[in-house]
């Protein structure tokens, strides 16, 4: 009986970590290259085993937490330095702690020239140099499709003054979360330098949070979890009557 409470309580805390996935989720869902972070579970006893040694109880578990980076839909802003990646890519940002990657391209540019994410995170180029735009006007500001930013001069020609550094991951299984949009890359991955990215200026990757499939899998979820805590309550029910039964006479 034991061996039944516990294995509902796997399953119960289970399901509470997936429903603090979920909620992460929908806090994210407007959030700029935000990607969609997903769960899947496994029995820890294999059929044999669960037959054979725990009398048909078995314990579930978290058996993978994974990023799905499939691409989020564009938002048109018309914004010169708001800019999304088509295809496979990230942009490279500079932490306090070493290079970090991601698909947030709400950029703008603080009072000392320097390109900026939406989280004031420092925008860098293919040899990861902080990328620095002397005129400030984003109105005479304008990015190409490749990445290159150029300003415009007072007599009317364009000079490129930087470049955003995109690249792929060859594993983003290796790609770790940080933050809600930044991942650092593990040992055992490593980037390539995109020569001609696919970027569209003037939109913003949004999220690719579907909120539908979100709050279904949410209330399955809930569902799911009062299921275990009723089996959990039950059997500590049963243990209540084994106690009194045992101190009869």
């Amino acid at each position: 009986m034991v061996s039944g409470k516990y294995s509902a309580l796997a399953g119960a805390i289970s399901r509470e970590q997936r429903m603090a996935n979920i909620s992460a989720n929908l806090a994210n869902v407007n959030t700029v290259g935000y990607k969609k972070n997903s769960m899947t579970f496994e029995s820890i006893l294999s059929g044999e085993q669960q037959t054979a040694n725990a009398k048909g109880i078995n314990y579930s578990r978290i058996r993978d937490n994974f990023t799905d980076f499939t691409e989020g839909p564009m938002k048109e802003t018309a914004n010169p330095l708001d800019i999304a990646i088509h295809g496979d890519g990230f942009f490279k940002v500079q932490a306090t702690d070493g290079v970090r990657y991601t698909r947030r391209g709400d950029f703008h540019v603080d009072s000392d020239g320097t390109l900026l994410t939406g989280n004031d995170m420092p925008v860098l180029d293919e040899g990861n140099a902080l990328i620095t735009i002397p005129e400030t006007d984003t109105s005479k500001v304008s990015v190409n499709s490749l990445g290159e930013i150029s300003i415009l001069s007072v007599d009317g020609t364009r000079n490129i003054v930087g470049e955003l550094g995109i690249v792929t991951i060859n594993d983003t299984n290796k790609l770790k979360r940080v933050s809600d949009t930044l991942y650092s890359l593990e040992q055992g991955a490593q980037e390539t330098v995109v020569e001609e990215p696919y970027l569209a200026v003037g939109n913003l990757e949004m999220s690719n949070i579907n909120t539908t499939e979100e709050m279904a899998l949410m209330i399955e979820s809930m569902r799911t979890f009062e299921s275990y805590q009723k089996v959990i309550q039950a059997y500590s029910k049963l243990g209540q009557k084994q106690d009194e039964l045992g101190t009869i006479g």
